[in-house]
């Protein structure tokens, strides 16, 4: 058990699989890293009265933080080739959960090269990227958590051809991405409430070998994503009003969403956007992709917008008023 004043990194270095390391209600001015499988890092509430996690004056010197930015809390493979970052063993069925984490200047909560990593009841604020992400990993839950204000992502899986990964029941607001998944496949996104972004969904090859797709967008709530972001960094355009976008996305269901009051003049806007990836990443066109019985209107330009290409894309039941082209709707 951790309290006010006592280190975290301390109680995680000294746990064994099948720990828990409980930290009690505070603010704790720190950074930690988990690098041991089966370890349960658990707080005392994801609220300003439970467990807060803000960064330390003086950020430690680990390889996480040394390769992917400050971050409040990351949990790392255990060999990673350095030169490469390929992940040579992976560390395994660790749990995060019951924090508040805030305004760290890279990452909030962040897996490289996790196996089973599962992270549920955290509020992620502020944070200088992503807020609740994870690369090159596999079995990653997400769920019952809220991402508010990040500079990238509020909830972000990438890099994983094999992602076998749920982001489901989570919160995200005033993010530039609510859930962003890049270069991965095999991702449920489901019963998600995402609002006051620049992009509430976006399943995105990004040119990287593999691309991305195989996912189901179902049962989210995706509404006024209206925030604008200017193009910068990893981001090469401007962002607004961008409901749940699939760019060079394949083998995609997105079904059964709400999609209301997104609107913007930016490549991204509307309401299910469906497009090409090969102009701007020279990724993929939209193959396969299925759209079926979402619920979308006010959104514009459009409610439903195809770009017209990829093969055996299909628009089923659909309600909304506009499409790009007309027809798409129910």
């Amino acid at each position: 058990m951790v309290g006010p004043g006592q280190s975290i990194q301390a109680a995680v270095d000294q746990a064994s699989p099948g720990d828990t390391v409980l930290v009690k209600p505070g603010v704790y001015h720190q950074s930690v890293q988990i690098r041991t499988d089966g370890i349960t890092l658990r707080g005392s509430g994801d609220f300003y009265g439970g467990t807060v996690l803000v960064p330390p004056a003086k950020f430690p010197k680990t390889p996480c933080n040394a390769a992917f930015g400050p971050t409040g809390i990351c949990i790392l493979a255990k060999k990673v080739n350095t030169k490469t970052g390929a992940v040579i063993t992976p560390v395994r069925c660790d749990t995060v959960t019951g924090l508040l984490v805030r305004g760290f200047p890279a990452n909030g909560v962040f897996g490289y090269g996790t196996d089973r990593l599962t992270v549920t009841r955290v509020v992620a604020v502020n944070d200088g990227d992503y807020g609740i992400s994870r690369f090159v990993s596999t079995k990653t839950l997400f769920a019952r958590d809220t991402a508010i204000g990040n500079d990238e992502a509020g909830f972000y899986v990438g890099d994983s051809p094999d992602a076998d990964t749920v982001v489901r029941d989570d919160l995200a607001f005033g993010n530039q991405f609510g859930v962003f998944v890049r270069h991965a496949r095999q991702v449920l996104v489901a019963a998600n409430r995402l609002t006051g972004n620049c992009e509430g969904i976006m399943v995105l090859d990004d040119g990287q070998p593999g691309g991305a797709g195989n996912a189901v967008v179902t049962r989210n709530s995706v509404s006024r994503n209206n925030k604008f972001c200017p193009k910068h960094g990893d981001t090469p355009v401007n962002l607004q009003g961008g409901g749940i976008l699939l760019l060079g996305a394949t083998h995609t269901l997105v079904a059964h969403n709400s999609v209301i009051g997104n609107s913007g003049r930016q490549i991204n806007s509307g309401g299910i956007v469906v497009a090409s990836a090969r102009a701007l990443t020279h990724g993929s066109n939209p193959n396969f992709d299925t759209i079926a019985g979402n619920v979308a209107f006010r959104n514009h330009p459009a409610d439903l917008v195809w770009d017209g290409t990829g093969t055996g894309v299909r628009f089923i039941a659909n309600f909304c008023a506009t499409s790009i082209p007309p027809g798409l709707c129910h």
